[in-house]
C-alpha cells in the first residue's frame, strides 16, 4: 500500500477507504461555530501557534474575521480526520490553507506531514452559514 498513499499510517486506512480505479479516497469533515472565536482569550497567540503567516494575512483582510478563522481551522481538522490522525499528530502550521484569487481554498503541506504522506490530490470545500462553517477534505492517495 505504500505506493498508493501513506507510509507509516497505512494501517489506519485498511478498513476505511474507498477504492476508485487506481486511487484510494479518504474524506474528512469538520464543523466549527464562529462564536468559538468571539472574545477568544489570547486569540493572537492562538493564531500564531496554529496558523501560518499567509493564513493570518488572509484572515486580517476579511470583513468577518471569525468566519475566516473557522474556515481555516475546520479545514485543518478535516484534513487530519481524512488521514485518521488526531490534532496533536502534526503541527497545524504544516497544513496550510490558502485561497486562489477567485476564493477557492486549497491546501499546501509542509514539514513532517509532507514527508510522511504521498497524497496525489487534495480537494477542499468550505461553506459558511449563519454562525457555522463546515469544511470537507477529500484525499486521493
Amino acid at each position: 500500500m505504500t505506493g498508493f498513499g501513506l507510509s507509516r499510517m497505512e494501517d489506519r486506512f485498511r478498513y476505511d477507504i474507498i477504492l476508485s480505479g487506481d486511487n484510494m479516497i479518504s474524506n474528512g469533515i469538520d464543523i466549527v461555530n464562529h462564536k468559538r472565536f468571539q472574545n477568544f482569550p489570547h486569540l493572537e497567540s492562538f493564531l500564531k501557534k496554529y496558523f501560518t503567516e499567509e493564513e493570518r494575512k488572509y484572515i486580517e483582510e476579511r470583513d468577518r474575521k471569525e468566519e475566516g478563522i473557522a474556515g481555516i481551522y475546520a479545514t485543518k481538522e478535516a484534513f487530519l480526520k481524512a488521514l485518521h490522525q488526531g490534532i496533536s499528530s502534526y503541527s497545524l502550521q504544516e497544513i496550510e490553507v490558502l485561497h486562489h484569487k477567485e476564493g477557492d481554498p486549497y491546501i499546501v503541506l509542509h514539514g513532517n506531514i509532507k514527508k510522511d504522506t504521498n497524497i496525489k490530490t487534495i480537494s477542499v470545500s468550505i461553506s459558511h452559514d449563519g454562525d457555522y462553517t463546515i469544511s470537507s477534505v477529500i484525499l486521493f492517495l
